[in-house]
């Protein structure tokens, strides 16, 4: 069976039905990202020599380029040839070159007009959807946009032709003096924010309104790489699972770009899955201060 997206039969929800997933290996078998079984036929591009980022085919995708299933693009991003590393455990310089991988990546992505949304994202832990423990990321591109993403870039736009200003830049001068801050300098604002779902969620922000990952300049993403660094050992010391991501729309060329993390601490339960409201037993506010604790000064 084709990977299908189907609605619900009332309401603007959507699922993506791929039972190619279902079928992926677990950590049961040899390691496929280590350097000495990853395989050359599957290889897309490495970074470096020997390499320190490999970039490979996903054999269980989601989506296609062929007929009869939903159309995109989905490759898998080894951040490190270390099978015993997280990506936290890397350097600050070697983050910002997986950050680069990632707008190269990104940037070959956009060349199919057909991809209308771009999303690289890391799974860290079981529970946060992560089938293999080595270190990796995954980039995906879509022509579908989901209601939810639309609605989104409505809501941004419709701000801007209000006032005259982007959301987010204007999110970043409210919070800048707040209590959920976590990081700043000259390049990037990391803060909790007000409205988090999650216990511990925190954003990434560049001061500099830019578009996406492939605008950012090597100063920010240093600094980026430093947060992103800080952030993850931070919630590795809690002990719980983790997803971060970004993500673009690419027919909107005015976006705000950012990355978010979501620790997965608690399961979502019958209230959430019933109405569809979070329930977050920390403050963002505890949860900046934890974080501003936790970063090197």
């Amino acid at each position: 069976m084709n990977s299908q997206i189907r609605k619900d039969y009332l309401q603007d929800k959507y699922a993506l039905i791929s039972p190619r997933r279902g079928k992926r290996p677990g950590d049961t078998v040899a390691c496929p990202f280590c350097p000495q079984n990853l395989s050359k036929k599957h290889l897309i591009k490495t970074y470096g020599k020997p390499w320190k980022v490999a970039v490979i085919k996903n054999l269980y995708p989601a989506f296609t380029t062929q007929k009869g299933g939903v159309y995109g693009r989905q490759e898998i991003i080894v951040e490190t040839p270390r099978h015993d590393r997280k990506l936290y455990e890397l350097s600050v310089a070697d983050i910002a070159e997986c950050l680069k991988v990632y707008a190269d990546r990104v940037r070959e992505m956009k060349k199919d007009k057909r991809i209308n949304y771009i999303e690289v994202f890391n799974n860290s832990g079981a529970s946060a959807g992560a089938s293999k423990a080595h270190e990796h990321s995954q980039i995906i591109g879509m022509e579908f946009v989901s209601p939810y993403l639309l609605d989104k870039t409505e809501k941004e736009h419709r701000y801007q032709s209000k006032t005259g200003r982007c959301v987010y830049c204007d999110i970043i001068k409210k919070e800048e003096k707040g209590p959920r801050k976590i990081f700043s300098d000259k390049n990037i604002f990391v803060f909790a924010p007000y409205a988090s779902q999650y216990a511990y969620e925190a954003r990434i922000y560049p001061r500099r309104h830019l578009d996406n990952v492939t605008d950012l300049t090597s100063l920010e993403r240093v600094s980026i790489a430093f947060a992103l660094k800080e952030i993850l050992s931070a919630v590795a010391k809690l002990k719980v699972p983790y997803n971060f991501y970004m993500h673009e729309r690419t027919t909107d060329t005015d976006q705000h770009f950012y990355i978010k993390i979501t620790p997965r601490g608690a399961a979502l339960a019958g209230v959430e899955l019933g109405t569809g409201l979070i329930i977050n037993p920390v403050a963002p506010e505890a949860a900046a201060k934890y974080y501003r604790k936790n970063f090197k000064k």
